[in-house]
């Protein structure tokens, strides 16, 4: 008896192959998917997540469970995902700092951002901003830039810990302009807006949504915001990039999944991930809440998150900073 052709051998087994991933992903969902939330429930990260979790299990027709796994800044939950069968079913919400930022702040990490997840696609993203006490000189970033290079360090700034996004972009902040600020960490934003309104620090970076009642009231002045153009919710507030070409500094939320998940699932789900991010009715919603809502193809996340690790690896080498 002859032997098939090689080729032909090959041609079947890819064949194969193929019709055995478009079976799992018809049979997909069979039971509950697992969305793993890296932060507390109740926050913005916590938020976005129900929200795409809704509509995702509204489109495939099954239930999809946010489960939320806060500690060790992100690393509980995205352990937890990357040691994961790749199966559909254990999915992560992750931010800049689990697949960017993590692996250049700590020596040694028990997963690996580049190898151990497969991108799925991007939900949205959160600028910062640079809010002042009336007190410091200066109506624009850049009257106050010139008094800060005259006194050096002494305008306090308000951030949300060090090794954070806001603490990197004060950072960045510095390196561009040649100003020095000195950074006040606080366990949240409530202490550190209590301590800006009555005048104990001088400055605060944060998320600009919870701010805008006070600037609106005089009591605080809006200097920047760190995204790449305005942001919608402050149009009169410039970006930093306008004075700093290539200036950008924010959070981000997207799915990923276990590296190994089958393509024909990814597919699925970013196509729902797709829906909920062009819904009028939500982005309204989320950028009510400051998030500026984005979607995007598997591919286009995966060469976003390799400009965001470059991006903050070459911030924190340049910085030296690691937290163990």
């Amino acid at each position: 008896m002859r032997s098939k052709p090689g080729w032909l051998a090959v041609a079947m087994a890819v064949v194969m192959g193929l019709m055995s991933g478009m079976a799992v992903a018809q049979r997909y969902p069979a039971r509950s998917i697992r969305l793993i939330v890296p932060y507390d429930a109740g926050g913005p990260t916590d938020v976005i997540a129900r929200g795409a979790a809704q509509r995702i299990a509204e489109g495939l027709g099954g239930a999809v469970v946010v489960e939320n796994r806060p500690g060790a800044g992100t690393i509980l939950g995205a352990e937890l995902v990357a040691k994961s069968a790749p199966d559909g079913y254990t999915l992560f919400l992750t931010t800049g700092t689990a697949v960017s930022i993590n692996q250049h702040m700590f020596k040694k990490l028990p997963y690996n951002p580049e190898k151990d997840f497969v991108p799925i696609g991007m939900l949205g993203a959160s600028p910062y901003g640079l809010f002042a006490h009336p007190s410091v000189p200066g109506n624009s970033l850049k009257e106050m830039l010139v008094h800060a290079k005259a006194n050096p360090g002494k305008l306090n700034v308000g951030l949300g810990g060090a090794g954070t996004p806001p603490h990197f972009a004060l950072q960045m902040l510095e390196m561009a302009s040649g100003a020095s600020f000195t950074g006040v960490m606080y366990k949240g934003t409530a202490p550190a807006l209590g301590d800006l309104l009555d005048a104990r620090i001088q400055m605060i970076l944060t998320s600009p949504v919870s701010m805008l009642p006070h600037v609106k009231s005089g009591k605080l002045k809006a200097l920047a915001i760190t995204s790449a153009a305005r942001f919608q919710q402050m149009p009169d507030v410039p970006a930093v990039s306008e004075i700093y070409p290539g200036f950008e500094a924010q959070s981000w939320n997207a799915i990923v999944a276990p590296a190994g998940t089958p393509r024909e699932i990814i597919d699925r789900i970013n196509a729902e991930i797709q829906k909920f991010t062009n819904d009028p009715v939500t982005r309204e919603k989320m950028l009510i809440m400051g998030m500026v809502l984005e979607g995007g193809t598997p591919e286009q996340l995966a060469a976003y998150i390799k400009v965001e690790t470059a991006r903050w690896g070459a911030l924190i080498k340049k910085l030296g900073l690691t937290l163990q």
